[in-house]
């Protein structure tokens, strides 16, 4: 028999609102891939002598999350931790702030019980008979540094995501890292110097998925790094792409868009004026003007047209963020917008380095809104309201319906679940900002 291994969120899940608002800590993309698929592709392609259960090729993976995402996990594949019975030799939980490394899952002895630390924060921990008990004590919320304490601890070295800034810091190392995932594995009947006719290219690190259209014109840099460009995506013409990049399957670089690098683009989403050290999750729009930088956007997500981003502050002092309600000092001098799924913006936007914008918020007016603008928020300079949940859901489903997907009523729940979440902050902020 082998280990079962659980992904499982901790308390530091809450430090990383909005982007896990609507999404379990380890379907945040850092790189070309997600957390979790990192993971996936390592132990898929691990060389060493794997001692997790798999199906087959697939590996099993459960999952402990947060309740109101349990049902949309599940309905990907997901197994409940609760779900574990006695057919394991023990099990392997591993944190799933944590970006995966194939030297990782090398330090983790499955014959030895304890638990690994990072910084102090439980990175793995290896259970025997104790596990249900445990799983018990945290069903459906996250499970905190406590629950380990009398366990036997040793340190590892691991990079951790505490906070949405830290997803850009090593967005591109993580691209360069996903590369040599990506080369063989991912992207099918990808080539790497397939170069049409008319297109510039600088370095060799390319890759071209099945299925890609590049227009003429188009500048590929990979002198500083890969570019990576996933099947069926288009590059229109006199687009200029420098890496570490990686563009989403499906996803379209508007005309004349200069996309630099340590920048990810998630699968079907449409993006053009200037995007430097930024990730979009997927499924969202910056297709016009604008710059955007050192920023993660979520998706379905649609930025106006001339809509610009401040990265850095004109003292060159680092920026600060607000997490939870409070200030935090990032340590970054560059740090630009954070924002949730389903939130728009219109034209002329203007964020402010360090801003937080929420789930499903609707924001418009030339001037800077406030740095942080809680989810279900509708407004500008001029004052804010509540944008109404029914009203919210609909403009969900009108979005989705025109990349020919659904809101199904697992994603709705979690929208009406992320609305009375937030309910108290909104208030608190509504009272100082209504119109």
């Amino acid at each position: 028999m082998a280990r079962a291994i659980v992904l499982f969120e901790d308390e530091g899940v809450s430090n990383l609102y909005p982007l896990t608002l609507t999404r379990s800590v380890f379907d945040l993309r850092c790189g070309a891939l997600t957390i979790l698929e990192k993971l996936q592709k390592l132990l898929e392609r691990y060389d060493g002598t794997r001692w997790w259960a798999a199906e087959g090729e697939r590996v099993l993976i459960f999952a402990h999350v947060r309740s109101y995402l349990s049902e949309y996990l599940k309905a990907r594949g997901f197994l409940s931790s609760l779900k574990i019975g006695g057919n394991f030799d023990g099990i392997t939980l591993i944190n799933g702030r944590v970006l995966p490394t194939s030297r990782l899952l090398e330090e983790i002895n499955p014959q030895w019980e304890g638990k690994y630390v990072c910084n102090g924060t439980v990175v793995a921990v290896n259970l025997g008979d104790n596990f249900q008990h445990l799983m018990k004590n945290y069903s459906g919320k996250p499970l905190a540094n406590d629950a380990f304490r009398d366990l036997a601890e040793r340190s590892i070295e691991a990079k951790i995501i505490t906070y949405p800034w830290d997803l850009v810091r090593h967005n591109g190392a993580e691209i360069e890292s996903d590369f040599e995932i990506l080369v063989d594995a991912t992207i099918e009947g990808s080539e790497r110097l397939r170069v049409p006719e008319g297109v510039h290219l600088i370095g060799e690190d390319v890759i071209l998925g099945k299925g890609t259209k590049i227009g003429p014109g188009v500048v590929i840099d990979a002198s500083d790094g890969p570019v990576l460009i996933d099947d069926e995506a288009v590059i229109m013409p006199n687009a200029s792409l420098r890496g570490p990049l990686y563009i989403g399957k499906k996803s379209m670089i508007k005309m004349g868009a200069r996309i630099y690098g340590e920048t990810s683009i998630g699968p079907v989403s449409k993006v053009g004026g200037e995007v430097a050290e930024s990730i979009i999750h997927g499924y969202s729009n910056k297709q016009h003007s604008g710059f955007l930088g050192h920023s993660y956007l979520g998706e379905w997500v649609n930025i106006g047209a001339g809509t610009n981003t401040s990265d850095m502050k004109n003292n060159y002092s680092t920026v600060r963020v607000s997490v939870n309600g409070s200030p935090i000092d990032t340590g970054e001098l560059f740090v630009g917008l954070f924002m949730g799924d389903h939130s728009k913006c219109g034209i002329g936007t203007v964020f402010n380095t360090g801003t937080v914008v929420g789930v499903c918020c609707n924001i418009f007016g030339g001037d800077y809104p406030p740095k942080f603008i809680p989810s279900f928020s509708w407004g500008g300079t001029s004052g804010f309201t509540e944008h109404k949940l029914e009203k919210a859901i609909e403009t969900a489903r009108r979005a989705m319906a025109r990349r020919d997907r659904q809101l199904d009523k697992m994603t709705e729940d979690i929208l009406r679940s992320v609305f009375e979440d937030t309910k108290d902050e909104r208030l608190t902020f509504l009272s100082a900002h209504s119109m």
